[in-house]
């Protein structure tokens, strides 16, 4: 049980933070500009992926991250006490961060 334990933390910490990743790079690509201007359609879809897609990506990359923590904070028997603190404390920290508000997380 250790090891699928181990594995499962060590995706969701990865797999979060990717997600993390990229929800800001989509977030990001709202910010593009047009030549000649942007069709009301083009505002449409940049507004979208500032305010719906980037920040929904980034939710479940912190939902991911988050589990990832406390799994292995929880479940990771053969770790240190220390290290499974830290991961307690750093899953804490990144759950207010996501209850604070999006902005804070970009």
């Amino acid at each position: 049980m250790g090891d699928r334990s181990k594995m499962m933390a060590l995706f969701g910490i990865g797999f979060g933070l990717l997600l993390v990743a990229g929800g800001a790079m989509v977030a990001d690509l709202g910010n593009m500009e047009y030549t000649g201007g942007a069709t009301p359609e083009q505002a449409t879809n940049n507004a979208n992926l500032q305010q719906v897609w980037g920040p929904l990506i980034t939710h479940a990359g912190m939902f991911f991250f988050v589990g990832g923590l406390f799994i292995g904070a929880f479940f990771w028997e053969t770790a240190d006490p220390f290290v499974r603190l830290f991961m307690l404390i750093l899953g804490f920290v990144a759950l207010l961060l996501v209850l604070a508000s999006t902005t804070t997380i970009f």
